[in-house]
């Protein structure tokens, strides 16, 4: 009782929050980072990711490009290292494992999330997966080109943390396909977030778990803080862009699941003729180093002034991140997720990056019926026996002092 009017009280204040000013603010003091990717300008710029593990900025453009700009720490600046051709028009890009030689982009022109992997040295982008969303379950329809864009992933730790809820089942929820985690991909039409679990490694193979209304008619991109547990929407809408924080509670407001607003930002005004601002990224608000601020990029096009094409993104720097660090600065998440494998599992369970202080592991059925349970003093993998569980869905529960975070798997 005392979480559902927690979850009330928070989406009641969204009638009464008052925006605040974007710590940066205007446009013109972010320092400009175009000129890194081409001096000419650049155009079609519509989706941001950035990634603290390897500290590079990931973008797209919608006209079918990737760039990765990398942090110099020694020369304190950027750098380009990718600048790759990619199919159909990508609007959002973001990443599941932060450690791995892949990422993920939303295409607006075919409804579809797409997996692509990629060499080392970005020699080689190719793509290797994809979901169309406009395939069952998924209810979504084609609206044109005022569909799904942005996209980020969200793990299942964190999902857990936040007390997450399905809007389809109004139950609790965390990822069943395997990935760990769920792609959150915000929406022009409406404005609305909607959630997937996708199976990663098979084609068009995923669950529907609901679309959640946010507060404004149109939603462009996404940016989630590991470290603080937040998911930021960024509003592009024309003269009052904003950006809209919520801690992954929700309730319901007319019928509709809707997310509490913790904050929410006005984006400076670019003091020119466009202000079509399409991608946000930030560093989390409890890394500390150098690069510590966020990203805006716009969507300017071939026919826009040569100073417009030369200021497509903006890095705002310092930028003054919602939440605290308090509640998970004890598990630094952003540097390796807990994996496991293989999942469905038949006979062992391989549980890898756990970390080297004490945890407490338990297995418990759908009933909630505790079926394993192992003390791990120090060991960052644990191989669990699961031959003799019953087909069906289990979750995993690790426990450390600091906290607890449940996985599901399932048994073949």
């Amino acid at each position: 009782m005392i979480r559902f009017l927690n979850v009330c009280l928070a989406l009641l204040s969204v009638f009464n929050l008052q925006a605040q000013a974007w710590p940066a603010s205007p446009w013109t003091n972010g320092i400009n980072l175009t000129n890194i990717m081409d001096a000419a300008g650049v155009n079609d710029l519509s989706g941001l990711h950035f990634n603290p593990v390897n500290n590079r900025l990931y973008a797209v453009q919608n006209d079918g490009r990737v760039r990765v700009l990398q942090w110099n720490a020694i020369a304190s600046g950027f750098t380009q290292i990718a600048n790759k051709t990619i199919e159909g028009g990508p609007e959002g890009i973001t990443q599941a494992n932060l450690s791995a030689n892949e990422f993920y982009t939303m295409d607006e022109n075919n409804y579809e999330i797409r997996r692509y992997t990629y060499t080392a040295n970005f020699s080689s982008v190719t793509e290797f997966k994809h979901w169309n969303l406009l395939n069952a379950p998924s209810p979504m329809e084609d609206t044109g080109n005022t569909g799904p864009e942005g996209i980020v992933f969200v793990p299942d730790s964190f999902l857990s943390a936040a007390g997450f809820i399905s809007e389809q089942t109004g139950q609790l929820y965390t990822s069943t396909k395997g990935l760990g985690g769920l792609f959150f991909v915000a929406h022009q039409d409406g404005g609305y977030v909607w959630v997937f679990d996708v199976n990663p490694n098979t084609n068009n193979d995923f669950a529907y778990v609901g679309k959640y209304k946010t507060s404004r008619e149109e939603s462009c991109d996404l940016a989630f803080d590991r470290s603080t547990g937040l998911l930021y929407i960024l509003h592009n809408i024309s003269g009052n862009n904003k950006l809209e924080v919520t801690n992954l509670s929700s309730g319901m407001i007319s019928g509709e699941r809707k997310f509490a607003v913790t904050n929410e930002f006005n984006i400076p005004d670019t003091f020119d003729a466009n202000d079509n601002i399409e991608g946000f990224a930030l560093v989390p608000k409890c890394e500390t180093n150098s690069i510590a601020g966020a990203w805006l990029c716009r969507d300017v096009g071939n026919n826009d002034e040569s100073s417009i094409l030369q200021s497509a993104l903006r890095w705002f720097h310092p930028f003054e991140a919602a939440g605290n660090c308090t509640p998970l600065a004890a598990v630094d998440f952003t540097k390796a997720e807990v994996q496991l494998y293989p999942n469905p599992v038949n006979d062992e369970l391989t549980v890898s990056n756990l970390g080297t202080e004490p945890t407490h592991i338990r297995i418990y059925n759908n009933l909630g019926q505790l079926m394993v349970q192992k003390e791990n003093q120090s060991q960052t993998t644990l191989v669990l026996e699961t031959t003799y569980l019953q087909s069906g869905i289990y979750m995993l529960e690790i426990k450390t002092d600091a906290l607890v975070r449940t996985l599901k798997f399932l048994k073949q």
